[in-house]
């Protein structure tokens, strides 16, 4: 009988090994966003945002990362390759931003901000003001991955296509010159 509990207790513990290296080998990372193609309904869209949203501030609910904006430390694009006989092509496939960590931020916690945006977004109807216009988030299928990095966290907005990532980098930039506080201070004085 010992010799069984003690070789159960053994497989167990080496597959709790194996599943903490399998986490730290895949890295602190989550993703948000629908599947290529899948589009959400609009008789499913509230229900999403009510899902998605629970327990997420209004501020965030309505900004997504503009509520960090003051913490985004910069962007770069985001590449792909792949190689046609000899010849390396590489396309643009969206853009990362690092955001300065801040307290209480997290990877998960951006995440769950970015989905939430998103969720909230499609179940409202469009903004007079043409802000859905700027946001990079709202581009149609993007999908969202947030990594640590140190004390940085790396916003991965990915597109399918090079006209998708061209329009991703656009928003991208039009929030980067947005003086910071001013989407934030408009949201709040409503």
């Amino acid at each position: 009988m010992f010799a069984v509990e003690s070789r159960l207790t053994s497989a167990v513990m080496i597959g709790a090994a194996v599943a903490a290296a399998m986490m730290a080998i895949a890295g602190c990372a989550t993703e948000s966003g629908t599947a290529p193609g899948e589009q959400v309904t609009a008789a499913a869209a509230p229900e999403l945002a009510r899902d998605d949203c629970a327990g997420v501030p209004a501020r965030e609910r309505r900004l997504g990362l503009l509520a960090y904006r003051d913490a985004v430390g910069g962007t770069r694009s985001l590449k792909e390759s792949t190689h046609v006989g000899k010849a390396e092509v590489s396309h643009a496939r969206g853009v990362a931003i690092a955001v300065r960590a801040q307290p209480g931020m997290s990877a998960p916690w951006l995440t769950r901000v970015a989905a939430c945006h998103i969720a909230f977004a499609s179940a409202q109807p469009p903004p007079s003001n043409g802000d859905d216009a700027n946001d990079p988030l709202l581009v149609p299928g993007a999908t969202v991955r947030v990594e640590e990095a140190g004390t940085t966290y790396i916003v991965s907005i990915h597109v399918p296509d090079d006209e998708t990532a061209i329009e991703v980098a656009r928003r991208t930039q039009m929030l980067l010159m947005s003086p910071p506080g001013s989407a934030a201070a408009e949201v709040d004085a409503r």
